[in-house]
C-alpha cells in the first residue's frame, strides 16, 4: 500500500508544469499583444485547475510550522476550510454566471477555464480535510 501512495505523491509533482503553463498563458497578453487574451486567460484558468488537481495528490503526512499554525488549532482550522469551501462556491458560480448570464461570447469563453478551476479547487478542500484530520486526532 505504501508503494501506492508514494506513485501518486510522484504524479503529484506534475502540478509543476501545468503551473507553469498557466503563467505562461495569464502573461502571454503582456508580451504578445492583448487579441487573444480571453482565449489565454481561460487556457490560464484550465491549467491551473489542472495543477490544482494534481497538487491534492501529494503527500498529507508531512508537517510543516505553517500547517502546525493553520491546521494544528481548530479555529484556524475551521476558518480556512470555511474560505476554502465560500471560494469553490464563489468560482461555480462565477462560472455559472459566465455561461448562461453573460451577454458577450467571449466572455462565456472563460467559464470552461473557471469551471476546471474550480473542480481543482474541490480537490484542494479534500485534501485539506484529510490534512486537518492528520493534524487533529479528535477532528469532527
Amino acid at each position: 500500500m505504501e508503494k501506492t501512495f508514494r506513485l501518486f505523491h510522484y504524479l503529484s509533482f506534475i502540478q509543476y508544469p501545468f503551473l507553469a503553463l498557466a503563467i505562461f498563458y495569464c502573461y502571454k497578453p503582456i508580451f504578445v499583444g492583448f487579441e487573444t487574451m480571453i482565449q489565454d486567460y481561460n487556457n490560464g484558468l484550465l491549467f491551473l485547475g489542472i495543477a490544482l488537481s494534481f497538487a491534492s495528490l501529494a503527500d498529507i503526512k508531512k508537517r510543516t510550522k505553517l500547517g502546525d499554525y493553520v491546521f494544528g488549532k481548530p479555529k484556524n482550522a475551521r476558518r480556512w476550510l470555511i474560505y476554502v469551501v465560500l471560494l469553490v462556491i464563489l468560482l461555480f458560480g462565477i462560472a455559472i454566471f459566465l455561461h448562461f448570464i453573460a451577454p458577450n461570447e467571449k466572455i462565456q469563453e472563460l467559464s470552461t477555464g473557471v469551471f476546471v478551476l474550480a473542480i481543482g479547487m474541490v480537490g484542494l478542500l479534500r485534501m485539506n480535510l484529510e490534512i486537518i484530520k492528520s493534524y487533529q486526532k479528535d477532528w469532527n
